[in-house]
């Protein structure tokens, strides 16, 4: 997934413009405090594309004092926005007609080479159009007259945005690639880097004792027994409330990233601090993209007990994390080395889950056989009744049930249906997907 940033100079509509892309007010992965002087982003697909788009604080001149020191401090995000973009939305305010700040802007975005948007905004009135030709005097190839309020030229404007997009393919590629895309991810100083060392017999990363010391997705590639991983390294996402600087904030986004292209994710936790909230919702990204899932709890070489310990801090996990129970977990040391190689040999083992298929014979004898016996759910003397069950192409492994009526389909019912399937077949760190459609309509549940 790509980053597109939104930026211009304050008052323009580049938040109107982020939340009318989105298609609803205030939707957003992460806020952070503040009129947009910070960055807020949020997931969109259009037209089977997808990609982060970022909404800027507004670019102010340097002699603005009505805010002492907060200028500078959004022009730098603003830039990193920039650097860090795979393509940029220019809003100029088309009422307005283009300014001294927006020529200066428009340098910039020249310097820093990225493909450009101009969005010239407010133009709600046809008469007012004109406005779009007096700012194609910025020099940029792509200029949409738009207007966010009346939702006027959006879906021009996404046209180009996805034209900017580069990679395209990128996630299929991966699925089919004999290489294994494995994600390193967690919160920061937990030994991410340390054991990407461990597993390459080398220094890939830099390894230090200060948080947040790897700001972007290393890239490397590690062949033992056979088997050519590459792993992804990423920096440790923090807390929302913590994420503050231009690096930090970007190294949330690249987290997901690497979480989109691998097929593995490795999630480490800290032995001395297990299940923070960051911990569950990292896990639930995991899971939502439908990537297999591998629990490395690190720095186990400083806690005592031994096997009690283990056994304590595996009841610890099944209770606090979800889906964790039904992921395979290893109990390392990247320090010392300790259970380093059984991740490799847990990724394999999770890959080929994620492929791991049952057949339709089986899964009708399930049907016939378990199902038939279950007290299935229902309401006012209505009861669920199941045809049969065909197991769908690709990855993850999803499962379709065709039946006399999906809103029948409890939550009890659908959790029980998911444990039957994962006795029959080995499906550990994979998220299963199950479907409940009305027999001959294509309803789902």
């Amino acid at each position: 997934m790509g980053i597109i940033a939104i930026v211009g100079r304050p008052n323009v509509g580049k938040s109107s413009i982020f939340n009318r892309l989105l298609g609803r007010r205030a939707a957003i992965v992460d806020d952070f405090p503040g009129v947009t002087r910070d960055r807020l982003y949020g997931e969109m697909l259009w037209d089977g594309h997808g990609f982060y788009l970022v909404d800027t604080g507004g670019i102010m001149g340097e002699n603005d004092e009505s805010l002492p020191g907060l200028p500078e401090r959004i022009q730098k995000q603003v830039m990193h926005a920039i650097d860090e973009s795979d393509g940029v939305i220019f809003v100029v305010d088309g009422r307005e007609g283009v300014t001294v700040m927006d020529e200066e802007i428009a340098s910039m975005l020249r310097k820093g080479g990225r493909k450009v948007a101009l969005a010239v905004n407010k133009l709600d009135n046809p008469d007012k159009l004109d406005a779009a030709y007096d700012a194609a005097s910025l020099g940029f190839k792509h200029v949409i007259p738009v207007s966010a309020e009346h939702n006027f030229n959006m879906g021009d404007l996404l046209e180009v945005i996805v034209s900017f997009l580069t990679g395209d393919g990128n996630a299929e590629d991966a699925e089919s690639s004999d290489e294994i895309p494995v994600a390193l991810v967690g919160r920061p100083n937990v030994g991410k880097s340390s054991l990407l060392n461990a597993l390459a017999g080398e220094e890939r990363s830099i390894v230090s004792e200060i948080p947040g010391t790897t700001r972007d997705v290393v890239d490397s590639v590690v062949e033992t027994d056979g088997a050519k991983f590459r792993f992804l390294d990423t920096a440790g996402l923090r807390r929302r409330s913590r994420v503050a600087g231009n690096v930090e904030y970007y190294s949330n986004v690249r987290t997901y990233q690497a979480i989109d292209r691998c097929r593995v994710a490795v999630m480490m936790l800290d032995a001395g601090e297990l299940a923070t909230e960051q911990d569950k919702r990292l896990i639930g990204q995991i899971t939502e993209r439908g990537k297999g899932l591998v629990v490395a709890v690190n720095k186990w070489d400083l806690l005592k007990g031994g096997e009690r310990a283990g056994d304590e801090m595996r009841a610890r996990l099944k209770e606090e994390l979800p889906f964790v129970p039904r992921a395979p977990t290893v109990f390392i040391s990247s320090l010392t080395g300790r259970n380093v190689p059984r991740i490799a040999e847990r990724i394999l083992t999770v890959d080929e889950n994620r492929r791991r298929r049952i057949s339709t014979s089986e899964l009708n004898r399930l049907v016939r056989d378990v199902l038939a016996f279950e007290r299935m759910p229902g309401e006012k003397g209505r009861y669920l009744k199941i045809s049969y069950c065909t197991q769908a192409n690709g990855v993850p492994p999803a499962f379709i049930f065709f039946v006399n009526d999906s809103g029948l389909v409890s939550r009890p019912f659908h959790r029980r249906v998911e444990n039957l399937l994962r006795g029959m077949a080995d499906f550990s760190g994979v998220p299963l997907k199950l479907f409940f459609r009305n027999k001959g309509r294509d309803e789902e549940r």
